[in-house]
């Protein structure tokens, strides 16, 4: 009850991954949004500014082709921090810019207010890494799940976009092996929430919609202490974000992404409804 929460092992060994991961992804799909954005941000983190400015490049012109007009302005932003010293980019800036003028001239007032952004998969790619290079899971099944995972960041889904919700849609077989895997590996404890009567109060500590799509769910309290279920052990982001948001010290558990998904439930179910 006492686990610290767990960092990274290696910082930019976890970009690594997520490169190959989303490089992997666009072998397949190779105009795939999520990932040209993520391997754009992966290289400029690791500071290779040629490769970022690829990625780059050929999301804008991803956008481009689409008509995308809501992403055309921070395409734009982000291109023309380039265009000074690789103005071979300058007529993407315009290709957007004019993109952005013919959609005024079309849509004299559409809303795009219930348009959802993708979702950031990274640290959930990273853990399908992990599981790969510790042989829990075999090629294919990795091919799978990173694709399932980029598959469901741009859908509107009412749970968390991870590795554990992936493998459990795909019945995965060899589950408990893995999630002893995941125990072991990140010194996580696991906690059964089903065994638990959720403290409304404590719940409460975090949004409904943080619950529902960051995958962390504070389960009870303990004096002044929160113990809270998350989706990967990995992810110190998130849990560092937790900590931030709720104020509290806490204690992470790792839940399975069944119990997870009937926990939750139970949770909207309680939501007081909507105002009108």
């Amino acid at each position: 009850m006492d686990k610290e929460p767990v960092a990274p092992k290696n910082i930019e060994s976890d970009v690594w991954n997520a490169i190959a991961a989303f490089e992997q992804i666009l072998e397949a799909i190779p105009n795939d949004r999520v990932a040209l954005e993520t391997l754009f941000e992966a290289y400029e983190q690791i500071g290779d500014k040629s490769r970022a400015l690829d990625y780059l490049a050929q999301l804008a012109q991803t956008i481009a082709e689409e008509e995308d007009a809501e992403a055309a302005p921070d395409l734009i932003k982000k291109l023309n921090k380039h265009v000074q010293d690789n103005p071979s980019v300058k007529p993407l800036v315009q290709q957007l810019e004019q993109l952005l003028v013919q959609k005024k001239m079309t849509s004299p007032g559409g809303s795009d207010a219930g348009k959802r952004k993708n979702i950031d998969i990274t640290n959930e790619l990273a853990l399908a890494w992990n599981l790969l290079q510790a042989g829990e899971l075999s090629q294919e099944d990795y091919s799978n799940v990173v694709h399932d995972l980029s598959e469901n960041s741009s859908k509107n889904v009412q749970v968390p976009v991870s590795v554990l919700h992936v493998l459990q849609d795909r019945a995965f077989k060899n589950m408990e092996k893995v999630l002893k895997f995941l125990v072991k590996d990140s010194g996580m404890p696991v906690v059964s929430l089903t065994s638990f009567e959720i403290p409304k109060e404590a719940a409460a500590l975090l949004p409904i919609n943080y619950t529902m799509h960051r995958g962390a769910m504070v389960f009870d309290q303990i004096s002044r202490d929160l113990l809270v279920a998350v989706l990967n052990p990995y992810d110190a982001v998130l849990q560092a974000d937790v900590k931030r948001i709720t104020g509290k010290a806490c204690h992470f558990y790792l839940s399975t992404a069944s119990e997870y998904d009937i926990a939750l439930e139970k949770l909207k179910k309680s939501q007081p409804p909507a105002s009108k």
